[in-house]
């Protein structure tokens, strides 16, 4: 609660955004997890349902007579709703793993089941080709051919086997312990067309050469490695490597990398998330701005997955 103290008391406009986890605890975590996270919370919004700074006179604006409510008065987490004054709430989807410069997410599902359908998925691209001038392979494709979860937000992509991935595995050498790889992603779709004679040269008809394969063995390595491709988030077991890289060229022809990020760009995979946290925000804040009504309460603060991806990617 330090850092609260030193805000000016008239917070220069500034709204609180969190993550709204309770759905996500209830499904998968552990409830001691849940417990101490609204602890957490109930802590943040009674402190901030009445806020008094110490550098202020009693009677003084933020002084101890006359001190800030800026959230409401907490009764339980279920009347919460999606807002606590200037306390707001926002769904957890999409945060951490998504591009901050293009808003490309992953929607695939990339599981092997047989070879029948792993023929049917890669034949699904518009095109898979190899640059010769950037040296990786270019998967172009519009994700209504593959799914419905994009619908009415940008569906057409080209993902780029560039740089490098971490493959997270279990290491039989070691006992099944955790173990990481760092994968040049472009060498290892080489290594793999090599063994089936793939030819992808500059004018040369990859996919059709990939749907004609009958190779199980084939198929699970590719879409590993289609897989590693759309792996944003790539970390090492016990160590403080943490960074996300993007499968999509951006509007400046780069990749980003939270590893070269500039200062306006998050530095690494924890600050990506809470970077678009504060974007979805400012969606909230779009929404209060832009209400035309007079009853507020009809004001919609719940943000959808595809109203997320289209402010995202309208943004980039």
């Amino acid at each position: 609660m330090n850092e609260i103290a030193n805000i000016e008391y008239n917070l220069h406009n500034a709204i609180v955004v969190m993550e709204d986890l309770n759905f996500g605890f209830k499904r998968g975590r552990f409830k001691v997890e849940k417990q101490v996270y609204q602890k957490l919370e109930k802590m943040l919004i009674e402190k901030l349902n009445y806020l008094a700074f110490k550098d202020k006179a009693a009677n003084e604006t933020g002084g101890l007579y006359k001190a800030l409510q800026l959230t409401s008065k907490f009764n339980s987490f279920k009347d919460l709703g999606k807002q606590s004054g200037f306390l707001f709430y926002v769904p957890a989807w999409n945060t951490s793993k998504i591009d901050p410069t293009t808003g490309f997410v992953n929607l695939f599902n990339t599981k092997y089941e047989n070879i029948e359908k792993a023929r049917k998925f890669f034949d699904s691209f518009k095109s898979i080709r190899f640059n010769t001038e950037k040296n990786y392979f270019e998967f172009v494709f519009d994700y209504n051919d593959f799914t419905t979860r994009a619908e009415g937000t940008k569906t057409y992509w080209t993902v780029c086997t560039y740089g490098e991935r971490i493959l997270t595995f279990r290491n039989p050498k070691t006992n099944n312990q955790w173990d990481n790889e760092a994968i040049n992603l472009t060498e290892q779709v080489e290594d793999l067309f090599g063994k089936y004679n793939i030819v992808y040269g500059k004018g040369n008809c990859i996919k059709e050469q990939i749907v004609a394969q009958t190779d199980k063995v084939f198929f699970e390595k590719l879409l590993q490695l289609f897989k590693l491709t759309l792996q944003m988030r790539n970390s090492i077991t016990n160590s403080e490597v943490d960074y996300l890289i993007s499968p999509v060229m951006n509007k400046k022809d780069t990749f980003y990398d939270s590893r070269q990020a500039d200062n306006t760009l998050p530095k690494d995979a924890d600050a990506n998330g809470a970077y678009h946290i504060a974007k979805k925000g400012l969606w909230v804040l779009e929404q209060i701005n832009n209400f035309k009504g007079d009853n507020w309460k009809q004001l919609k603060l719940a943000i959808s997955n595809k109203e997320w991806l289209q402010f995202v990617q309208n943004e980039s």
